[in-house]
């Protein structure tokens, strides 16, 4: 007598054990798989970013992002040194693009690029000095004023009955900006051996005044690299919103007519809005020759 066979009846036939994995069934992912990818990606980013580090933007998000994976990769016992590779390079491309951006930045501005880009601006450009002034201005200033390096941009146009300003380039002078050098020979009589604080309080005294109230007689600002000073004023004049006027002793000696000149008065006269605009142009885009 030959022995039955396993009564199945239980299992429906199938066997007790099930295969772990259905056939075609994806098997998941070996977890030494993932983290040899997070590793070789620490890796790549890092190096990545340490050689376009120097690209602005680029260079710092992938700078970021080496970082992140270095750190993910380190945390792994498999990947300290790969980890630590690519960390330690793409910190130093985040260091290099931070330098690159701010050396670019500084660029700009020292060449008055910058402000050209935010103000309705056209050079200026005499032997003695460089700068951005008012695009609408107009510049008539003869050749043997510029060579003598002074600086007369006006706003011509009309008003209309609601107060409107037409810049028609004729009619009226309804803003100024004017740069004059005076001699040396007159700032020694004005003020021998003096100062720019002591040029201006000699201002204030015998200049200022007659162009309206002093509101602010003494700002500090820098004009291509030397201390100047910054006077604002209410205007005499209708109309005018801003006043104000840029002092300050040049850093070398030029000629105007004939004469030897040092100090230097730019007075600004804006009949509209944007007269703090104006100022701000003309002082970040100051060169000296």
């Amino acid at each position: 007598m030959t022995d039955s066979p396993q009564d199945n009846s239980q299992t429906g036939g199938l066997p007790e054990h099930a295969p772990e994995h259905a056939p075609g069934q994806a098997l998941p992912s070996n977890p030494s798989t993932r983290r040899s990818r997070i590793v070789l990606a620490a890796l790549v980013v890092g190096i990545s970013a340490f050689v376009l580090g120097w690209i602005p933007i680029l260079g710092l998000l992938l700078g970021v992002s080496g970082i992140i994976l270095g750190i993910l990769a380190m945390r792994r016992p498999d990947g300290r040194s790969f980890g630590l590779t690519g960390l330690v390079a793409s910190s130093l491309a985040v260091l290099a693009n931070v330098l690159v951006t701010i050396v670019i930045v500084v660029a700009l501005v020292n060449s008055g690029i910058g402000t050209a880009v935010f103000t309705n601006a056209q050079p200026v450009i005499t032997p003695c000095f460089s700068f951005n002034g008012p695009g609408d201005y107009l510049n008539n200033q003869s050749a043997e004023k510029t060579d003598g390096c002074i600086t007369t941009l006006e706003l011509w146009g009309e008003r209309d009955a609601d107060g409107v300003i037409h810049k028609t380039g004729v009619g009226s002078v309804l803003g100024s900006v004017l740069v004059e050098p005076v001699a040396v020979a007159s700032t020694d009589e004005w003020v021998p051996g003096g100062s720019l604080d002591d040029m201006v309080d000699f201002l204030n005294q015998s200049y200022f005044p007659e162009a309206g109230e002093v509101t602010s007689l003494k700002e500090a600002v820098t004009l291509g690299g030397v201390d100047a000073n910054l006077t604002r004023m209410i205007s005499n004049a209708e109309n005018t919103r801003t006043k104000a006027f840029l002092t300050v002793f040049a850093p070398d000696t030029y000629q105007s007519a004939g004469e030897p000149v040092k100090f230097f008065v730019i007075s600004f006269v804006i009949p509209e809005d944007n007269g703090e605009e104006i100022i701000a142009a003309a002082i970040d885009s100051w060169r000296w020759k």
